[in-house]
């Protein structure tokens, strides 16, 4: 039984690989947790594992309160993943390999063994990521901005005429709003989906035929009612990277 953990910037996630088989993921806001609320929340609430691996881009604070739960609990050291030039059937497009986000890694990694196809890989969160990948597993490369919620409220803690009007108002979920809270809540979305979309096309010119468009990340919901096109919903990508590398090394790190 092998444990995986994916420790994000406002979310844990973790399910069980048992046997080769992913188990459901589960996930919580890791907001104020301890190590006790780390063997209470994850470690207690299945079987005990042989080998726990970890993807953190959540700070080292919480990756030594999950060194410390695991090895409290279970006697034995956390494999902490970091991006590598190659892994998975995925080469890295950084110069340094190291420095690419190991979120986008692993997720890529996970989108290439779904897949095996081209694919514009897109993690929606505090920030929103997309990466392109091509067909024989070169990273072409990524971009980053604020997710949908982030670049909500850096416009209404920015700009007081704004955040003034937003009272009383809603977000319809078309293009244009008629209030200002929508206005804002849904040009943040339409932005970032704008963004997506030309991420697509660009890749299709590039590669000579539209990659599969996979989405992932807790505040995918935000995004996805305007996205006209089609894509694959997968929220425990980053998981499913994980237990790649698991079956590909009996250790990292």
């Amino acid at each position: 039984m092998i444990l995986l953990i994916d420790i994000g910037n406002t979310r844990i996630k973790w399910a069980r690989l048992d046997d080769g088989r992913l188990e459901a993921q589960s996930a919580a806001p890791h907001a104020a947790w301890t190590a006790e609320t780390m063997i209470a929340t994850v470690l207690q609430t299945g079987p005990r594992a042989d080998r726990v691996l970890v993807g953190n881009v959540g700070g080292a604070a919480l990756g030594e309160m999950t060194r410390e739960a695991v090895a409290k609990t279970w006697h034995i050291e956390p494999e902490f993943v970091l991006a590598t030039a190659s892994a998975g059937g995925v080469r890295n497009a950084y110069v340094d390999p190291g420095r690419l986000g190991v979120d986008r890694w692993l997720a890529l990694i996970g989108a290439h063994a779904l897949e095996r196809g081209a694919c514009c890989v897109v993690s929606v969160g505090t920030a929103m990521t997309i990466d392109g990948l091509a067909a024989d597993g070169r990273h072409l490369g990524g971009l980053i901005v604020p997710g949908p919620d982030l670049m909500v409220s850096s416009l209404l803690e920015n700009t007081s005429e704004i955040a003034r009007r937003t009272d009383g108002g809603r977000a319809t979920g078309e293009l244009f709003a008629d209030n200002t809270l929508g206005a804002v809540r849904q040009g943040a979305q339409n932005a970032l989906v704008a963004l997506i979309e030309r991420a697509v096309r660009t890749m299709a010119r590039d590669l000579g035929g539209e990659p599969k468009l996979i989405v992932t990340g807790g505040a995918s919901h935000r995004i996805e009612p305007a996205l006209d096109l089609p894509y694959r919903l997968v929220p425990d990508l980053v998981l499913r990277g994980l237990a790649v590398l698991a079956a590909e090394s009996p250790r990292i790190g």
